[in-house]
C-alpha cells in the first residue's frame, strides 16, 4: 500500500476526526480511503450522464460566506430552470436548483460548485 503525505486545513482535521467518530472508523488512513470511496460512487454517477440531463443541485453554505453564488447563478442561468433560496438554522442558506442541460455542461456546473470551498455541502441528484 502506498504511503501519501497530504496537507489539511484544521477544518478538514476536525471533520476527518469527526468521521471517525460517527462512522467508527479505526483511524484517519481508513476514513480517507472511505472518502474515496464515497467519490468513486461519485464519479461512476457522474461518468453515466450523457446527452440530455436534468437534475437537482443542492447547495447549503453560510449565509453570508458565499461571495460567487450570484455570478455563479448568473452564468449558468440558461441552465438552471428554478431555483428555491431558504434560510436554514445557525446562518445557513440552502439552494435548490432545477438544471438540465447537455452533460458535459451539467458536469461543468457541478464541478465549480463543489469547487468553490465556501459551498458546505453540494450533491447533484439526477432525474
Amino acid at each position: 500500500m502506498a504511503v501519501v503525505s497530504v496537507s489539511l486545513s484544521d477544518r478538514n482535521m476536525e471533520t476527518l476526526d469527526r468521521l471517525i467518530d460517527v462512522m467508527g472508523l479505526k483511524g484517519r488512513s481508513e476514513a480517507i480511503r472511505a472518502c474515496i470511496r464515497s467519490m468513486e460512487d461519485e464519479i461512476k454517477s457522474r461518468e453515466g450522464l450523457s446527452g440530455e440531463v436534468e437534475g437537482v443541485l443542492v447547495i447549503v453554505h453560510d449565509s453570508h460566506k458565499a461571495p460567487n453564488l450570484d455570478k455563479m447563478r448568473h452564468d449558468n442561468q440558461a441552465f438552471i430552470t428554478t431555483q428555491i433560496h431558504t434560510h436554514l438554522s445557525s446562518e445557513k442558506c440552502l439552494e435548490v436548483f432545477l438544471i438540465k442541460g447537455p452533460a458535459q455542461q451539467i458536469n461543468r456546473i457541478i464541478n465549480d460548485f463543489k469547487s468553490d470551498s465556501d459551498f458546505q455541502y453540494v450533491r447533484f441528484v439526477p432525474s
